[in-house]
């Protein structure tokens, strides 16, 4: 459309010159003007460029999830369709629950009985304590009056059955006394019996809450779904859904010996992908096959697209762009300055008002730049636009880039 566009601007321009001539000028003069042929020009320049490679590939999930339940139940409902993207944690799908409820009822119920027996236990041992604490008093109080019965005795002051009954009233405070010292251990034991069932019935409500939660099915990550697999009614033993990751499609691509060096992981790279808009997206190599495949002499590459849209899905057509080989400082020009001569690569420059084709050695190019290896000098005027018109000696008229003839 460029090239369209400057020819009929060259034809309006010799039409222009060839009416100036008729109105005054000489023939000479006339076929001079016209034989003038209108173009822009740039100097060479130095620069670094670096040599694109272009190569397809497909989109790939990076790793497909099977969702199931965690235990095996009725479904109740699946919440979720094909296409639908979910986010970790989020509820897919629903088992029946009302068991799992009660049961969770229950154990709560249990819990909350267990909790009272502490507090019973605490009276009990408060109980067990003061009537020890009397009994020690009571046994002091009969060994101190069986000691002085037996000095009254020994004085012939206090009759046998008075020292036997002092005797028989401290030997039962002693075992009175041992009972409730057994009394008081058992409601310690009874306190701890109490608390440990408090905490079997926090086990079982922990358990029971446990089951009630794997009725709700949940996305392990973050995705989108690609196959339901079950409906509700149906008994979940298996996958329920089936989920591709998005936050890390791939493309996976195979390359040459000639550009597998230049892949090396972690290098970014640049990804098109026409179906979903032909953006260029960000990519990096996430990994790099060691050894070519056998059969096609071709080493796999696997690029990351860790921010692609949701217009991006596995198994459309990728094209991986990423740079080869680059120099520095090289003598640069628009590759579309160069034009092919009879085979050979001809870049014309501007020698006083005339086009002066001279035979180049192009290197690599970028699209859009191209690396002169031999021919030019940095800073010759070269006719970037208008080159396809003219040849060798033409009178040239520059009009845009540079001085004009």
């Amino acid at each position: 459309m460029r090239k369209r566009s400057f020819a009929v601007f060259t034809l309006a321009f010799f039409l222009a010159a060839t009416a100036v001539g008729g109105c005054g000028k000489k023939p000479a003069d006339q076929e001079a003007a016209a034989a003038k042929v209108a173009v822009e020009v740039a100097r060479v320049t130095r620069g670094n460029i670096a040599q694109p490679a272009r190569v397809t590939g497909t989109v790939q999930a990076g790793t497909t999830v099977n969702v199931t339940a965690a235990t095996p139940g009725k479904l109740k409902s699946v919440l979720v369709h094909v296409g639908d993207r979910v986010s970790r944690g989020q509820i897919i799908a629903e088992l029946e629950d009302d068991d799992a409820a009660a049961r969770l009822a229950q154990a709560q119920a249990g819990l909350d009985q267990a909790r009272t027996a502490p507090a019973q236990a605490e009276a009990g041992i408060k109980q067990a304590e003061a009537r020890l604490k009397q009994a020690e008093v009571q046994a002091q109080l009969d060994e101190a009056n069986f000691q002085r019965t037996q000095a009254l005795f020994d004085s012939g002051a206090a009759s046998q059955q008075q020292l036997d009954a002092a005797r028989t009233a401290a030997a039962a405070s002693k075992e009175n006394l041992e009972i409730l010292r057994g009394a008081l251990e058992a409601a310690r034991a009874s306190l701890a019996s109490s608390q440990a069932q408090i905490a079997t019935a926090e086990a079982a409500v922990r358990q029971a809450q446990v089951a009630l939660d794997n009725c709700y099915i949940k996305a392990p990550v973050d995705g989108v779904v690609a196959a339901r697999l079950l409906e509700p009614g149906e008994t979940a033993q298996g996958a329920v859904v089936t989920l591709v990751t998005t936050g890390d499609l791939q493309v996976e691509i195979n390359v040459t010996e000639e550009d597998i060096n230049y892949l090396q992981v972690g290098k970014k790279v640049s990804v098109e992908v026409p179906a979903a808009g032909n953006k260029a997206l960000e990519g990096s190599v996430a990994s790099s096959s060691p050894a070519a495949d056998k059969s096609t002499r071709l080493y796999s590459v696997k690029v990351a697209i860790p921010d692609a849209p949701a217009e991006v899905k596995p198994g459309m057509a990728a094209t991986v762009v990423f740079q080869t080989r680059e120099v520095q400082n090289a003598l640069l020009v628009p590759k579309n300055a160069v034009v092919n001569r009879s085979g050979q690569s001809i870049v014309y420059t501007v020698v006083d008002g005339k086009a002066m084709g001279q035979v180049v050695t192009t290197g690599i190019d970028d699209g859009r730049n191209i690396e002169i290896l031999k021919g030019l000098n940095e800073g010759t005027t070269i006719i970037v636009k208008g080159q396809d018109f003219v040849n060798e000696s033409q009178p040239v008229q520059i009009v845009n880039g540079g001085p004009q003839a």
